[in-house]
């Protein structure tokens, strides 16, 4: 007879391994991001974005340059969550005059700056400001960061962030284990 826990390893490792990544979006000069997901921990969903150059605790999507502060609301790109858990946001992403290089787009359930996210919901999107395909590039120095560890709870973005699909997944793959560890 198997060992139970070889059990239950291997079946949660097949669950995550079928969830869905993030990955980047590239976006050249003039391009929108539509940003889309679902909350159910806030009516309105804060974004802002890190990256190099930018306010080391993140600044408004509209503004990078300008910095979001933690309660400051009006400091913070909102979208406002529907009554079926979903939000949108049409970023103008080409227009936000950003160097070549990844930044990171967070989505929040609370007006709070990177600093602050310990003990809120939230998730992040990888993206990438490139140059138009024939265009030289130009170097950018990149100021290495880290990004805090959290579970996904507040958004998943259309088309880049892990699917929502993951966390049913995960779920079930723990109820299944449990259900074969019972009946050992």
């Amino acid at each position: 007879m198997p060992d139970n826990a070889l059990i239950l390893a291997v079946v949660l490792l097949v669950a995550f391994a079928t969830a869905p990544a993030a990955s980047a979006v590239t976006v050249y000069p003039g391009s929108e991001v539509t940003l889309a997901g679902t909350s159910t921990g806030s009516d309105t969903v804060y974004l802002f974005v890190t990256g190099p150059n930018l306010p080391a605790n993140g600044g408004r999507l509209e503004d990078p340059q300008t910095p979001v502060r933690t309660g400051d609301l009006q400091s913070f790109t909102t979208a406002t969550v529907g009554a079926d858990g979903s939000w949108t946001y049409r970023w103008e992403a080409g227009e936000a005059e950003l160097d070549p290089g990844t930044y990171t787009v967070y989505a929040v359930e609370a007006p709070v700056d990177r600093s602050d996210l310990s003990g809120h919901g939230y998730t992040t999107i990888p993206v990438t400001f490139g140059t138009p395909p024939g265009t030289p590039a130009t170097p950018t120095a990149a100021v290495p960061t880290t990004t805090p560890t959290m579970p996904a709870t507040v958004a998943s973005p259309t088309p880049t962030a892990a699917a929502p699909a993951a966390v049913p997944v995960a779920a079930g793959a723990v109820l299944a284990a449990m259900l074969l560890l019972s009946r050992q």
